[in-house]
């Protein structure tokens, strides 16, 4: 019992004033500003506009890839039924851009979706 180190009592005449502004200021809740309630307005919406989009994921990704294959199968077939003089070579150009561009659009729909996914779900894309 020794090594117990007392501390020294408050005189009784000295008691403990309450502050009754200051803990009504320490409670009450910060005002929101601009930035919080538009982050609270994104966490809101994300999820309904990701479940939107997951849900129109298939025809738009399917029409996508249903553009791109055939598409890049004309591509490649246009170099070999269009010689290099002939008028209509242009055409083989297009069919190569619209490939391209289908691809890179269900790509950038999947990254969009991705982005959106709320925290902890693992999508299967």
């Amino acid at each position: 019992m020794g090594n117990i180190i007392k501390f020294p009592k408050r005189p009784d005449d000295e008691a403990a004033e309450l502050d009754a502004e200051g803990i009504r200021a320490a409670i009450r809740p910060p005002r929101p500003t601009p930035a919080a309630v538009l982050a609270w307005l994104w966490r809101l919406l994300r999820l309904p506009l990701f479940l939107v989009l997951y849900w129109l994921r298939m025809p738009i990704v399917g029409l996508c890839r249903l553009v791109s294959g055939p598409a890049l199968l004309c591509f490649l077939a246009g170099f070999f039924f269009f010689g290099s003089d002939s008028p209509h070579r242009h055409i083989v150009w297009v069919f190569g851009g619209v490939s391209f561009t289908a691809a890179a659009l269900a790509w950038f729909y999947d990254s969009l979706l991705l982005a959106l996914a709320p925290e902890g779900v693992f999508i299967g894309l």
